[in-house]
């Protein structure tokens, strides 16, 4: 397929026990994911951008997006770190569709992950994060934005370049062929 992103984006797959199976792994890959960081507080570097990829790769927009919304609720569920409110749950949901949108059942291109992971750090993460925390935290926008736009520049190149390798492992060993 030639096109940057498939045309049916509105996939929900069947609700099977294979899908349900799966979904659970994946559900529980992304929130050890997560979990599994390092660098200092204000710069943490996690691996949590891999399993959502996957999840977009696999299943499309709309159930990656739901996969993200709960894996971000059973991440503030266990590990509360005192800063969950329901509106980053949008952006929970933006960031599986938007892996989906680009990954979804296509062959793993440098260009669908480098697209992804841009509009994901720049829209969703800069941008929409640091709007929803202004607005909850009751914080200046443009010193949480400038604050926050030297991390997610850094992580552009990572995210691109371990997402690749990651999801083109996976796709040469033709490990989800018969999903």
């Amino acid at each position: 397929m030639n096109r940057l992103f498939k045309t049916n984006i509105a996939y929900i797959p069947p609700l099977e026990a294979k899908t349900l199976s799966l979904s659970a792994l994946l559900l529980a890959m992304d929130v050890v994911l997560y979990k599994l960081a390092f660098g200092p507080p204000y710069f943490q570097v996690s691996f949590g951008f891999l399993s959502m990829a996957l999840m977009g790769y696999l299943y499309g927009p709309i159930w990656a997006g739901f996969l993200e919304i709960l894996s971000s609720a059973i991440n503030s569920t266990l590990f509360g770190t005192g800063n969950f409110h329901p509106i980053f749950l949008i952006t929970a949901f933006l960031g599986g569709a938007i892996n989906g949108l680009f990954l979804y059942h296509s062959q793993v291109r440098l260009r669908n992950v480098f697209f992804a992971q841009f509009l994901i750090l720049l829209v969703v993460s800069l941008i929409m994060n640091s709007w929803f925390i202004s607005i909850v935290y009751k914080a200046d926008f443009f010193a949480v934005f400038w604050g926050r736009s030297l991390r997610n520049a850094f992580l552009l190149p990572i995210h691109t370049y371990l997402g690749h390798a990651f999801l083109k492992t996976l796709e040469n060993r033709r490990i989800f062929h018969n999903l």
